[in-house]
């Protein structure tokens, strides 16, 4: 496709995305994450460790060989960090030194990258943070060393670990199930792509392990490093932030929000993210079969006029107003479940919540 075309779509959907202020569901949502209080949280206290933080990770991962210079060139392409502020914000809300908090945001952030590295190449994609992704710019089986590489990197930084062994050993256990978790809830997503018999508790359940699982391991390792004992109930807050986290996700994806190309990446991959669902959910037989025939051919064979099509269907059938209406719902789900369980829990829940929303909040008034 000419780059003309393709800027063409993607003003096209700025000009949509304009347009939201207006959306009902879009406000109440906007409004929500305004009163969400994370006064507690100050970015420019951990600016510091972030530094130290992202120095380590380099020097531990970005050495001389062909490993270490992909490496490098995925660790710059950006990110916001995201799971390296968590880590840090609860160790500091669990007592934890400043070292070994920079461990853990070590840690998950080289699990995090792995998960990027293996789901592009997994779904194709050929951008992510606006430059191509690892698989597209050095090959699938570079793509897979890499992943593999940024894993055993966690490890080797949970294991060096200066703290009681007992609780390094409980570490990295936790860190074994949580990787576990997640290669389950990615087979399962891989598995139902074009599924529709797939239940709206399937896509949650789906989302609480391959995301969620993510989501809480900087929290629970954070917590076994500082001696305290749960249990994974305690933690059902944060797998409901995985399930707001997925919802968001999907409709970035949508509006064409996410430094991957152009919108609809989802329809051309076949998954059956939360505005299909929605729209299955208020759809005709047959629109529903056009619609998985749709999503069932190759990859190669689907234009940007095909997607730009299905993208108005769905919208039309009100999905995009059900998904921000079923964000905001999910997300006061959890911040509930974590008032109910824990005041520094909640707080860590709040501060996530927070950030997934404004995501779409904060992109689509830009635009």
């Amino acid at each position: 496709m000419k780059m003309q075309k393709i800027n063409s779509i993607k003003n096209n959907y700025k000009t949509k995305t304009s347009n939201l202020a207006w959306n009902r569901n879009w406000k109440e949502l906007n409004d929500f994450q305004k009163s969400i209080d994370i006064s507690f949280f100050k970015k420019s206290t951990f600016e510091n460790d972030l530094k130290i933080l992202n120095n380590k990770m380099h020097e531990i991962i970005c050495d001389d060989s062909w490993m270490g210079h992909c490496a490098k060139y995925q660790l710059k392409s950006g990110g916001k960090r995201f799971r390296a502020i968590l880590a840090l914000l609860a160790s500091n809300i669990f007592g934890l030194n400043k070292e070994v908090s920079q461990d853990i945001g070590m840690c998950c952030e080289f699990i995090h990258n792995a998960s990027l590295i293996h789901d592009d190449l997994q779904d194709r994609d050929l951008l992510r943070r606006g430059m191509p992704t690892i698989w597209n710019r050095f090959g699938d089986h570079t793509a897979i060393n890499l992943g593999d590489y940024f894993i055993s990197a966690s490890f080797e930084v949970l294991s060096k670990i200066r703290i009681d062994p007992n609780l390094k050993c409980k570490a990295i256990d936790e860190l074994s199930k949580t990787i576990k978790q997640t290669v389950k809830g990615q087979s399962v997503e891989i598995l139902s792509r074009s599924d529709f018999n797939l239940k709206m508790q399937d896509y949650e359940s789906t989302a609480r392990a391959k995301t969620g699982g993510l989501i809480s391991l900087p929290v629970k390792l954070a917590m076994i490093l500082s001696g305290k004992s749960f249990d994974n109930k305690y933690f059902s807050s944060l797998f409901e932030t995985g399930v707001a986290y997925q919802i968001q996700d999907d409709v970035s994806d949508f509006l064409g929000l996410k430094d991957r190309g152009l919108p609809g990446r989802d329809l051309k991959e076949g998954k059956m993210n939360i505005l299909i669902m929605h729209f299955i959910e208020n759809a005709t037989n047959g629109e529903k079969f056009v619609l998985q025939k749709f999503l069932k051919k190759r990859y190669d064979s689907i234009s940007e006029d095909d997607i730009s099509h299905w993208l108005n269907q769905i919208k039309k059938k009100g999905a995009l107003d059900l998904s921000f209406a079923h964000l905001k719902e999910v997300s006061r789900r959890a911040i509930n479940i974590s008032m109910k369980t824990d005041q520094r829990l909640h707080r860590i829940v709040s501060f996530v919540i927070s950030s997934i929303v404004n995501r779409i909040t904060k992109k689509t008034k830009k635009t």
